[in-house]
């Protein structure tokens, strides 16, 4: 018998997306998820599912902790979504359920990556297990990132504070000196504005003979190494990293 207690210590600051076209299975599941997990998103088909993937990693910079989807949904199933979100985030933590004429496609979901396969009916000690299984690793996961103090950026690019050394597949990506600085100071801020006077004295000896206009070709050669968009122009104050 999993410890439900345990279970909710690990996942109640969690996010999900739960995709599942029956209704009734669907609100019947929610609520079990909804005394779990901080906050439960749900679509009721992998088409509107990857819609609200995409929206949520647009909106607040960081994807669900967890996506659970059904396999056999219109209009996209388990399946497509599940390749179109590993498409947009490899590391995506999934759980499928599926019922149990379904399971053939097990070797190609697991193949795939995905986290967990559960069959229909879900027996609650099992899933409860499962979540325990998969929010261990989640936790894990940011464990590692928090005491190796690596910050996530977008596309799969990485912050290495300690080393100030900024990564992609786990290759450097090699920066000037100044963009190294540039990089240092906005990843301080986190999503607060690094003003135009704090870059300059933080990057030149002598800032006051110096125009922010300097910091435009500096801030165009970083924009080219890192995503789009991920550095913002405040206009009249200065940058702000978007995470």
């Amino acid at each position: 018998m999993i410890d439900y207690d345990k279970v909710y210590n690990l996942t109640k600051d969690f996010t999900i997306l739960y995709v599942e076209d029956d209704i009734s299975f669907l609100k019947e599941t929610k609520r079990v998820f909804t005394e779990l997990f901080y906050k439960v998103d749900t679509a009721s088909n992998g088409e509107e599912g990857l819609v609200k993937y995409k929206e949520y990693l647009n909106t607040k910079k960081i994807p669900y902790d967890l996506v659970i989807t059904d396999i056999c949904m219109p209009f996209m199933n388990g399946i497509e979504l599940t390749k179109e979100i590993y498409k947009i985030n490899k590391n995506q933590q999934i759980i499928v359920i599926s019922a149990y004429d379904e399971s053939k496609y097990l070797l190609e979901l697991l193949n795939m990556g995905i986290e967990q396969f559960l069959v229909k009916p879900i027996n609650l000690d099992i899933l409860l297990s499962v979540l325990l299984n998969s929010s261990s690793k989640i936790k894990i996961n940011y464990d590692i990132q928090k005491n190796n103090k690596i910050v996530k950026l977008k596309n799969g690019f990485l912050w290495d504070i300690n080393n100030l050394s900024l990564l992609k597949d786990e290759k450097i990506v090699k920066l000037t000196k100044k963009e190294t600085f540039l990089m240092q100071i906005l990843i301080k801020n986190e999503c607060r504005v690094s003003t135009f006077d704090e870059i300059l004295n933080t990057i030149y000896d002598e800032p006051q003979i110096i125009s922010d206009e300097i910091l435009k070709p500096l801030v165009s050669r970083l924009r080219k190494k890192i995503p789009k968009q991920t550095i913002e122009n405040i206009y009249g104050l200065g940058y702000r990293l978007i995470f």
